[in-house]
């Protein structure tokens, strides 16, 4: 199978730092790639050695790097710099304080500081390198270190880097763009992990890619119709289809365990947990089933109209329907909780972390709801036809529409902030993105991978 790769982005937005800014200044830093574990460490009090410059060459080296500089406000640098002149232009006082103090002192500098305060001496380069300052910095962000990697083993400041770069990607929409190719047919469904894409398709198939070569590298058949919706973890699938039926796939082998049989029209969305798969239908009813015998345990008559989505949430599970009405229902007892009423026209999808509902319609917007109140807190509007498909995170949503755009917005805001106009040439049926990728799927029968991370190590986020 093949793939094709190709560039694009949005015109970049001015801001504080760009990624090619980033430490520029750094007259003593080793250019060879730097791996964000180390090995050294620094311990016990000692002060840090000044520099053996004379001061002529100081102000000569200063006076070079500071020109490649923005001009821009004074910086806490400046500050200290003029409270140095000022004590004695001889000494480098915080190069004489302890390593730990000097380190606490310069914690308090904001990134650009920072950055310049690597220009001044090798003294203060080294103290702008302090593992600690750096960790504090990015503390900011919630990283996958795992367990056994101890925090002085790795490179902060490198850590720092590359996630400030993949931040900047993000903020101004640089990507690099593979397609999966492969489908025959329209590509309805998808999810993905850091190895791989499993995608369904109007072909009755389902493709595994490998992510880090973007080949297909697996097919499965089963259904006799479209495979309109998947799920997964490490150990079993869940496969809808308009055949009507669902399809329970072990993960390991790759065959089929059980086939589940109950709707009567075809099957637009399915989740599961530990306990219940739960689909929901055209035949306008959400049907609970045991995950290890496939037994129906219940079924609800849930809305006037197709059930398109579902997202469970512990006991609580909420639903999207043509007939424009949001409903929560507790799946213990097949009761509705709440419904949520906005959309003018019916409802396509639906995502819910148990505190937020975020949904897109046919009236063209994305509604964020407060999941226990039922306000609705945020309305984002700007596609131009059916919004099909969207995911979110603590920060951002990304949507994808039948007017074949991809947009990113600040889920705090609502401001749409990249809008991929190019990306597909027909309508857009399902994405989702993690923090290094934007993954979709469209009727123009490809799959589309947006990645934000090339030439970075991003194994922690």
């Amino acid at each position: 199978m093949q793939h094709q790769q190709d560039l694009f982005c949005l015109s970049p937005t001015d801001s504080a730092m760009t990624e090619s800014d980033f430490f520029k200044i750094r007259p003593y830093y080793n250019h060879k790639k730097q791996p964000l574990v180390s090995s050294k460490s620094r311990r016990g009090m000692r002060p840090m050695r000044s520099s053996t410059l004379s001061t002529a060459a100081q102000k000569n080296r200063k006076s070079h790097y500071f020109s490649t500089l923005p001009a821009s406000k004074p910086t806490a640098v400046n500050s200290i710099n003029n409270m140095n002149n000022k004590i004695s232009p001889q000494r480098d006082h915080i190069s004489l304080l302890p390593y730990e103090i000097a380190s606490q002192i310069t914690s308090y500098l904001d990134v650009i500081s920072l950055c310049n305060l690597a220009a001044v001496s090798r003294s203060w380069f080294s103290l702008s390198r302090s593992n600690d300052i750096w960790r504090r910095l990015a503390s900011r962000w919630s990283l996958n270190i795992p367990q056994h990697i101890h925090s002085h083993q790795l490179d902060w400041y490198q850590l720092y880097k590359q996630r400030h770069i993949l931040d900047n990607r993000w903020n101004n929409g640089h990507v690099a763009t593979h397609y999966l190719i492969g489908h025959i047919d329209s590509v309805y469904c998808l999810q993905f992990d850091r190895q791989k894409i499993i995608t369904g398709s109007r072909d009755r198939t389902i493709k595994f890619w490998d992510l880090s070569t973007y080949q297909c590298v697996q097919t499965l058949y089963g259904h006799e119709g479209s495979v309109l919706c998947l799920s997964y973890n490490e150990h079993i699938m869940v496969s809808g289809s308009s055949d009507t039926t669902l399809i329970v796939w072990n993960m390991k082998t790759l065959q089929p365990i059980m086939r589940l049989h109950g709707h009567s029209a075809g099957v637009l969305d399915v989740c599961f947990d530990d306990r219940f798969i739960i689909s929901c239908s055209k035949d306008r009813t959400i049907r609970i089933w045991d995950i290890n015998t496939g037994r129906l345990l219940r079924t609800i008559l849930a809305h006037r109209g197709p059930v398109n989505a579902i997202q469970l949430k512990g006991n609580k599970l909420v639903s999207a329907s043509g007939d424009a009405l949001i409903k929560m229902w507790d799946i213990t007892t097949g009761e509705c909780l709440r419904k949520y009423a906005g959309h003018t026209r019916g409802l396509a999808c639906i995502r819910y972390d148990g505190t937020k509902i975020v949904s897109g319609s046919n009236d063209k917007t994305i509604k964020v709801w407060d999941a226990e109140s039922g306000n609705c807190l945020m309305s984002c509007e700007g596609h131009t036809d059916l919004v099909r498909t969207l995911s979110f995170d603590k920060d951002r949503i990304v949507s994808a529409s039948y007017d074949q755009s991809i947009r990113v917005w600040d889920i705090k805001t609502g401001a749409c902030l990249l809008n991929f106009q190019s990306g597909h040439t027909s309508w857009v049926f399902d994405v989702h993105f993690d923090s290094t990728r934007i993954v979709s799927a469209s009727q123009d029968q490809r799959v589309l991978v947006m990645d934000f991370t090339t030439g970075l190590d991003t194994q922690f986020f």
